[in-house]
């Protein structure tokens, strides 16, 4: 299968709001309150939260990343978070998502910084079998989320903003 790696682009929403309906699906969740709409809003414009890499045949796209500029304390030095990675079943095993994680490095070394970071469930297997065949390390560390009525009780009760 030959494909071809670019920038996300305004008229791949739709496709990337499917697909990530489908990791999500794939990881046994529920499909996640992302649609094309936050792609545009968050992917381009002035409130821009995310940049992105697709992964393209002639047919259309069969896989895509999502990342943002972070910064880790104990390295010192700037790097990626990886939101998410995901390529088709029909695609996998063809080099894409390598390609897509490629991209991701270069990109990274671009913006002067020295690691990716990204997270994946326990029970994903298969991604997790990709990381570790792609040469990445699995660290120990815990991942905690604040959110919803919590993340709301959190800030009222600061005196910040």
């Amino acid at each position: 299968m030959e494909f071809g790696i670019r920038a996300l682009r305004e008229d791949d929403a739709e496709r990337v709001a499917e697909m990530a309906a489908a990791l999500s699906a794939h990881e046994g969740m529920p499909p996640p309150p992302f649609g094309s709409a936050d792609v545009m809003l968050y992917g381009f414009g002035e409130n821009k939260r995310f940049d992105g890499i697709v992964a393209e045949t002639e047919s259309g796209l069969i896989g895509y990343t999502l990342f943002i500029d972070s910064f880790n304390i104990g390295v010192g030095t700037p790097g990626i978070h990886m939101l998410d990675l995901y390529v088709e079943d029909q695609a996998r095993g063809t080099g894409a998502g390598r390609a897509l994680m490629g991209a991701v490095a270069a990109e990274t070394i671009a913006r002067g910084g020295s690691w990716i970071v990204w997270q994946s469930l326990p029970t994903n297997k298969v991604a997790i079998d990709f990381y570790t065949h792609i040469g990445s390390r699995q660290y120990q560390a815990a991942d905690f989320e604040l959110s919803g009525m919590t993340l709301t009780e959190m800030a009222a009760e600061s005196n910040w903003r």
